[in-house]
């Protein structure tokens, strides 16, 4: 079975979504990547194209590094790169967070910095950015959606979540939340590689993205539950073909439980992860990744 990423289909355009950006800098930061938005709306993929649009983001990187000032984290990266990666509607990559991402030396973890109204105001225009799952406007429920972090970070890959890793809050912190995760273009993995940590304060929203420190994996338990379920939707998907897709009980019950099947080992990994031998490890990973960012 696949897990597909969502059609990039867009009710409104970002470019339509209002910024409620009190400070001018933002302002003048949406004013101009709105204008490229519209700009570069379903424009021909030549070489002039592609100068204008590096072009692009290189003056919305420069605004942004304006907006959120220099990230003092021992060896990252010290100028951030901006995380868009597509100004046109019709990219894949379009509409992720606006912010920068800092890289670690070791190329294993990166930090996104953005601040705390540039990322509402990119929630609340991802409302309905893909109207078949409208994305929660409150930031710690959007946190629990696997499609929140693909449509903030993706790299060409859907984001799976397997478990919550409890995370101390730091005093200077409103927010910290952190969950184990894998990438994929087609079926879940089976042993999550990267763990993503969102920690907000009073002005700015970190999202770390490491990869694991230790393998995360299998659980046995998990593998045999997979098993079950894709067997049951392997017998139903055979049972559809034979009516021709005509049945639209048959071709309901094969649908149901293909879903089934892409969501059995993960959501079973999310109830026996923490009994696991591995997953102190991935805690204290965690915890480290919170406790060296920067309190102002």
């Amino acid at each position: 079975m696949k897990v597909l990423l969502i059609a990039w289909t867009l009710v409104l355009p970002l470019v339509a979504a209002r910024a409620d950006a009190a400070d001018p800098l933002e302002e003048g930061y949406f004013t101009a990547r709105n204008a490229y938005i519209k700009h570069f709306a379903h424009s021909p993929q030549n070489g002039t194209i592609f100068k204008a649009h590096e072009a692009a983001l290189a003056d919305l990187q420069a605004k942004l590094r304006r907006i959120i000032g220099v990230l003092s984290l021992k060896a990252f990266s010290i100028e951030g790169k901006i995380n868009l990666d597509a100004l046109d509607s019709g990219d894949e990559g379009f509409g992720k967070l606006d912010g920068l991402v800092y890289i670690s030396a070791d190329r294993q973890t990166q930090v996104l910095v953005t601040t705390a109204s540039l990322f509402d105001n990119w929630l609340k225009a991802h409302a309905r950015f893909w109207p078949q799952a409208p994305l929660p406007s409150d930031m710690s429920a959007a946190l629990k959606r696997d499609d929140f972090y693909t449509q903030a970070i993706n790299n060409g890959a859907a984001v799976v979540t397997y478990a919550e890793i409890p995370v101390t809050q730091p005093a200077w912190a409103t927010l910290a939340f952190a969950v184990l995760d894998g990438r994929t273009q087609d079926a879940p993995p089976h042993v999550p590689n990267e763990m993503i940590i969102t920690v907000r304060r009073a002005d700015r929203v970190f999202i770390v993205t490491a990869q694991t420190g230790i393998a995360a994996g299998p659980i046995a338990a998990c593998d045999e539950r997979q098993a079950r379920r894709a067997i049951e939707a392997l017998v139903a998907s055979e049972a559809d073909r034979r009516a021709d897709n005509k049945n639209a009980a048959l071709h309901a019950k094969a649908e149901e439980l293909a879903r089934e099947a892409d969501r059995a080992y993960p959501e079973c990994f999310a109830r026996e992860a923490r009994k696991a031998d591995f997953f102190p490890a991935l805690v204290k990973q965690a915890q480290g990744l919170v406790d060296m960012l920067p309190a102002k």
